[in-house]
C-alpha cells in the first residue's frame, strides 16, 4: 500500500512516539506484589520483590514506602505517612523485607510503595497491602522504688521513677495510687483508698512526685501504685512503703466573744461561738472553762477554778451556752475558756469577762405555826 507523502510522514511519527513510550516504560522501575505478612502491636512487616532500574532489569536507587489508616491511591499518595528507614533496593528479582514501626495497636493500616532510579524516574503506585496491628499486650513495668519523701500531720509526699508504656520504654497512660492503714496487697488492692488527681505519667525514667492530702494525724499509712498503658494493660503492684503522719499541729482558734448573759445569787450564764478543730474549721474535742474572783491571765490560769460539766464542742461557728452554778452571792467572778483538739493542742486564752452574782434576795419563809400559851 502506498501513502501520499503527508500521510506517510504522520504515520512514521506515531510509530516513533509509540517506540519512545515503550522504551520509557521499560526504563522505569516495575513494582512487584506488595504483601504484609507479619504484625505486632506496634509494627507491620512488608515484603515485595525488588524491581529493576530499567523496567525489570538492573538495580533501582530508592524506595518510598508510605502508610495510612485509609486506602491509598494516586490522589492521596502525597498525604500518606512516609515510613522511616526504607531499605536500599537490591538487584531486580530479590525479596525485600521491611518493618514499619511506631504504629498504634489494634489499628488497620494500608501500605504502598514506589521505586525510583537514579534520575529519579519514579514507578507507578504498587498494589496496596493492608494489615491490622495486634492488641497491645505488654504492660508497663511494676514500680519498684516508691518512697515517702516527706510528711506532715495531714499529708504525705511520694516519689518514684516513671515506668514505660511497654515495660520500661515509652510513656504510660495513667497511674492508680492507693493508700490504707494496713499493708496493701493484690488481694486487698481494690479496698484501699483511691487517690484522685494523680498526674499523667511522664516518659520512662522521669522522676515523679505527688502529695496526698487529707490524711489523719498520728496514723501509719501504707502506699502503693499501679501503672497502665492505653489498652489498658495494668502493671503489677509496686513496692509498698509506709509512714506515720505527725501529730496534729494546728490548735483551735482563741475564743474572742465570751459573754455573760444572766446572773442569779448563785449562777452566771455565759455564751460563746464554737471555734474549730483546726483553727476555725472542723469540730474541737473539749473545752476548759475556769473562773476566779480576780482577773484571769495565762500566768494564773492553772490557779483558777475549773468548771465541771462543760459541754462537748459543737461544729465551728455554733452558738454555745453554759450556766456556772454554786457560786457565792454578791460576788464578782472572772471567766475565761480554752479549747483543745484531739491531740490535744490547746488554744490560747479567750477574752476574759466578769459578772457578779446578785445579793441574797430570798427572805426566810413565813412562820406558820405561831401560837400562844396561857399563863399559869
Amino acid at each position: 500500500m502506498t501513502y501520499p507523502l503527508g500521510k506517510l510522514q504522520f504515520h512514521n511519527l506515531w510509530l516513533l512516539f509509540g517506540v519512545f513510550v515503550i522504551l520509557l516504560m521499560m526504563a522505569l522501575p516495575v513494582n512487584a506484589q506488595l504483601m504484609a505478612p507479619g504484625a505486632s502491636s506496634s509494627s507491620i512487616t512488608l515484603t515485595w520483590t525488588s524491581p529493576g532500574d530499567d523496567g525489570a532489569n538492573g538495580t533501582a536507587s530508592q524506595y518510598d514506602v508510605r502508610y495510612s489508616t485509609s486506602l491509598i491511591d494516586d490522589g492521596n499518595w502525597s498525604s500518606a505517612t512516609q515510613a522511616d528507614g526504607e531499605p536500599t533496593p537490591q538487584t531486580s528479582g530479590n525479596t525485600e523485607t521491611f518493618e514499619v514501626v511506631d504504629l498504634d495497636p489494634n489499628t488497620t493500616y494500608y501500605f504502598a510503595v514506589k521505586a525510583a532510579d537514579e534520575v529519579p524516574n519514579w514507578s507507578l503506585l504498587s498494589n496496596v497491602a493492608s494489615a491490622t496491628t495486634d492488641e497491645e499486650t505488654e504492660a508497663p513495668a511494676a514500680i519498684a522504688n516508691l518512697q515517702v519523701n516527706d510528711y506532715t500531720s495531714t499529708t504525705a509526699t511520694l516519689a518514684w521513677t516513671a515506668p514505660g508504656d511497654d515495660s520500661a520504654s515509652g510513656t504510660a497512660t495513667e497511674y492508680e495510687l492507693r493508700y490504707a492503714t494496713s499493708l496493701i496487697t493484690d488481694a486487698n488492692w481494690s479496698s484501699a483508698t483511691l487517690v484522685s488527681d494523680v498526674p499523667a505519667p511522664q516518659t520512662a525514667g522521669s522522676a515523679e512526685t505527688f502529695t496526698i492530702e487529707g490524711l489523719d494525724p498520728s496514723t501509719q499509712f501504707y502506699f502503693a501504685i499501679k501503672t497502665a498503658d492505653e489498652v489498658p494493660n495494668w502493671s503489677g503492684l509496686s513496692n509498698v512503703p509506709s509512714a506515720t503522719t505527725n501529730p496534729e499541729e494546728i490548735a483551735p482558734s482563741d475564743i474572742d466573744d465570751l459573754l455573760a448573759l444572766i446572773s442569779t445569787a448563785s449562777t452566771i450564764s455565759i455564751s460563746w461561738t464554737a471555734p474549730g478543730d483546726d483553727s476555725t474549721s472542723g469540730t474541737a474535742a473539749q473545752y476548759q472553762l475556769r473562773y476566779s474572783t480576780s482577773v484571769i491571765t495565762e500566768a494564773n490560769w492553772n490557779a483558777a477554778t475549773i468548771v465541771s460539766g462543760v459541754p462537748t464542742p459543737q461544729v465551728a461557728g455554733s452558738n454555745e451556752t453554759f450556766t456556772v452554778e454554786d457560786l457565792d452571792l454578791s460576788t464578782t467572778y472572772y471567766f475565761a475558756i480554752k479549747t483543745a483538739d484531739e491531740v490535744p493542742n490547746w488554744s490560747g486564752l479567750s477574752n476574759v469577762i466578769n459578772a457578779s452574782t446578785t445579793g441574797d434576795e430570798t427572805p426566810p419563809t413565813a412562820i406558820t405555826d405561831l401560837q400562844t400559851e396561857s399563863g399559869g
